[in-house]
């Protein structure tokens, strides 16, 4: 033990003398270990801990399949989910859809997003309500159904914490609602914001083909995955037998819980993102070795000395670990402080509805995967200058101004070092340059309408208040006459999805083909407007018109179609009086509209059908507001207009159309920064890498270069000499990282638009900007070897 505080006293008096080096050292260090550490603190949560649920492995997801239909993960219909929870022998099955109420509480109404859930799914989920309880089997029924399970979080905000909530009637889109259940503090099952759990109302009218109940099932206890799988292929081939109109064909696939909130694209995003910042370490340790040679070579006589006194190699080796044990000890301790920010900055870039996002922080797990990453440090910076001290020669060592084998292999060892930070460095430069080109390229590409200068809104109106199509349409076209009036709006337009908020699809056919079949019918996009939508979003009208006042209740359907549908059915012909077929009504094309990628930049090929909202009685539309003012200005005024129509219908979502494009891209956002980041530090680093084993190998050969100018060589010979020393090591570096980032982006293919994976040009760029760079860090040293004095070489000499 005495020992050991023998070596970390000396230890700490060794790397105080190193000064600026030594310092150069921590940081590099400290930045290593604060990224991996802000990146385990996310990893940590997402995907290392169990769900918030008890036994949490054994939930899943089931999902209906389909290959003829290309279904790989579509919902159940109820029928299909009720038949699923009855014979299942296997599974603990329950069921939910997504839903959002108009919840009226004093003066104040307010949009709420909660889901229907079926009598069992608390139990199913293992989490009870802290107060109350939760459904029973008699409240799935219709007309018994008007009961709710409300969120901590609402008791807190709207009732006050009110200890004699259970039992009060709340008004629900206009329908009374029992409360009957509090939800734990913190509990959340899909959006981390829904306030409201309703039953699930089944009927038992219910179509087999109208697909939209997600499934949560628990693994019965002694039961496998595997017998669940079998099971639920082998329901779904008797429903299949049972209803063959509906049903043929039809299979099923489970899938972990923990796999459907954290999907493929997350788990490839977390994956690479670990890699970079292991990639980042790896570059700060080695660039923390090399400052290390450089001291060690510093101290290569006393090193000799204290062999020749009698100190072993295996004592002198201790001596560097513990000196690098000390580096990383500090180097962890302010990579800690480090993290503090980065995962503050990691959490904002994250939106506050997803899951678990508040969990992000330092704690004993991530404090101890901080220490270990730590350890690991010491051990990598450390092994350099041990081993070059196993291999050191006493005898030369000792000798004035002798540079033995142990010289040449230390300045061999340190060139290795940086062409692995170079090559990683370039790995990481040009995964960002992809991400950020990707990123780019969503952003600015063509969607087909205008999202500058639109406001957008949501309005939901209660059946019970708005029974019939009449109603509907009313609120709608006195809203959109209302909105329109007012100073600085340009054009208002409803719609049943806004750009970038999800898409819808339905089966259609041509006129003569069975709807039925397979083989005829086809998938499209499909969206309900209003008359001002082409107009507000500026989408234009190819031929024919767009949806018009008259297209109302009562007169005969018509849609407009998209470009795509026109060239894909009549490529030659004029569609305009044709009729597409739908289940149960056809319509009349009356126009077409240029193509517009509402849902996604990445589903450009998908044909788009719009309806007239006029014609449907929807009680939900979203709305762009045009405007020429400061969209801020407007947020009241449009406040005010829906409150004099009706003071219970709440405006929700209100903000800019661009707000709600750039969050649904936040995953492409998330990857392009963080790689960003990573990149920019590795670059530095590496080019301090590259500088000091320059700046190193130029100190080493102070005297050649003067002898070497005292026998006429000019500035611009040394400096030439310098430069291709360092261009080897750049052109080595850039070959090697070439290969390390055809590798990485195979990974990054997923979150790639617009940009192949091994775009030349990309790759290219890259290498030039750090061949370039690392010529730049090079030539400080070489102009400082013109400045050695040939007399004073020659006189050492």
């Amino acid at each position: 033990m005495e020992r050991i505080w023998q070596d970390l006293k000396y230890g700490v008096r060794t790397l105080r003398r190193g000064g600026l080096l030594i310092a150069i050292a921590v940081f590099s260090l400290a930045v290593g270990i604060a990224a991996n550490t802000t990146i385990f603190s996310a990893v940590d949560v997402f995907m290392l801990r169990p769900l918030p649920y008890p036994e949490s492995n054994d939930l899943h997801i089931v999902y209906t399949t389909n290959r003829e239909r290309g279904w790989n993960e579509v919902e159940f219909s109820i029928p299909d989910f009720v038949d699923l929870r009855e014979r299942s022998q296997t599974l603990a099955v329950a069921g939910w859809d997504g839903a959002a109420f108009n919840l009226a509480v004093g003066e104040r109404p307010e949009r709420v997003g909660g889901q229907q859930l079926s009598s069992n799914f608390f139990r199913v989920l293992g989490v009870q309500p802290a107060l109350g309880r939760g459904f029973t089997r008699d409240e799935e029924v219709v007309g018994q159904h008007r009961v709710a399970v409300i969120s901590h979080g609402l008791w807190q905000r709207r009732f006050g914490g009110d200890p004699d909530i259970l039992g009060t009637d709340i008004l629900l889109d206009s329908e009374p609602h029992t409360v009957v259940g509090v939800m734990p503090e913190g509990f959340w099952f899909g959006d981390v914001s829904d306030d409201v759990w309703v039953p699930l109302a089944i009927s038992g009218d219910e179509y087999r083909n109208s697909h939209y109940i997600d499934v949560l099932a628990r693994l019965k206890d002694g039961y496998a995955w595997e017998q669940a799988q079998d099971e639920a292929e082998r329901i779904a081939a008797q429903l299949a037998a049972e209803y063959p109109e509906t049903n043929a064909g039809n299979g099923g696939r489970i899938i972990t819980l923990h796999e459907e909130i954290f999907n493929e694209g997350f788990q490839v995003g977390t994956t690479i993102s670990t890699i970079a910042v292991l990639f980042l370490l790896l570059i700060a340790c080695a660039n923390v070795a090399n400052l290390l040679l450089t001291h060690a070579a510093g101290r290569e006589r006393e090193v000799a000395v204290r062999t020749a006194l009698g100190a072993g190699r295996l004592r002198i080796a201790r001596q560097f670990l513990t000196e690098a044990l000390i580096l990383a000890f500090v180097g962890g301790a302010l990579g800690l402080i480090l993290s503090v920010f980065g995962i503050r900055w990691l959490v904002s870039l994250m939106p506050a509805w997803f899951p678990r996002v508040n969990e992000i922080g330092l704690d004993t797990r991530v404090l101890l995967f901080t220490a270990a990453v730590a350890m690991l440090s010491a051990v990598l910076v450390g092994l350099a200058p041990v081993l070059q001290s196993l291999r050191s020669n006493t005898v030369e060592s000792l000798k004035e101004g002798g540079r033995g084998g142990t010289a040449v292999q230390g300045v061999r060892l340190r060139k290795a070092l940086v062409v692995g930070e170079v090559s990683l460095a370039l790995a990481l430069l040009v995964s960002s340059a992809l991400l950020v080109q990707a990123f780019i390229n969503v952003r600015l590409a063509d969607r087909g309408f205008d999202e500058s200068d639109i406001l957008a809104l949501r309005v939901a109106l209660p059946q019970e208040e708005y029974p019939d199509t009449l109603s509907v349409v009313a609120f709608h076209e006195e809203l959109e006459a209302r909105v329109a009036s007012l100073p600085g709006v340009i054009g208002v337009g409803g719609t049943t999805i806004l750009p970038s908020q999800g898409n819808s699809g339905t089966y259609y056919s041509l006129p003569g083909d069975d709807i039925n079949s397979d083989l005829d019918r086809k998938v499209t996009d499909w969206l309900d407007v209003t008359p001002g939508y082409f107009q507000a979003l500026d989408i234009p009208i190819l031929r024919g018109r767009g949806i018009e006042e008259r297209d109302r209740p009562g007169t005969r359907p018509v849609v407009v179609i998209s470009e795509t549908m026109a060239e894909r059915h009549w490529p030659d012909g004029d569609p305009l009086g044709r009729e597409l077929v739908f289940y149960t009504f056809s319509a009349e094309i009356v126009g077409v509209a240029a193509d517009a990628q509402i849902a996604s930049v990445s589903l450009t090929d998908r044909p788009m059908v719009y309806f007239s909202a006029y014609q449907d009685d929807d009680h939900a539309l979203g709305y762009a507001v045009e405007a020429e003012v400061p969209l801020a200005t407007l947020v009241e005024s449009v406040r005010a207009e829906i409150r004099a129509i009706d003071p219970n219908i709440p405006a929700y979502n209100m903000r800019p159309l661009k707000e709600i494009i750039d969050e649904s891209l936040g995953g492409d956002t998330i990857m392009a920064k963080i790689m960003s980041v990573v990149a920019v530090i590795a670059l530095i680093l590496s080019l301090a890498g590259v500088y000091g084993v320059m700046a190193y190998s130029v100190s080493q050969r102070r005297q050649e270069m003067g002898i070497r100018m005292a026998l006429g060589a000019q500035n611009r010979n040394v400096i030439n000499m310098v430069l291709r020393q360092g261009t080897w090591l750049a052109v080595a570096g850039i070959a090697l990282g070439l290969g390390v980032a055809f590798l990485m982006a195979r990974g990054l293919s997923f979150f790639l638009y617009g940009i192949d994976a091994f775009e030349p040009l990309t790759y290219g760029a890259a290498a030039l900007a750090l061949f370039v760079a690392g010529i730049a860090a090079t030539y400080l040293p070489a102009r400082r070897a013109t400045r050695v004095s040939p007399v004073e070489a020659l006189r050492v000499e």
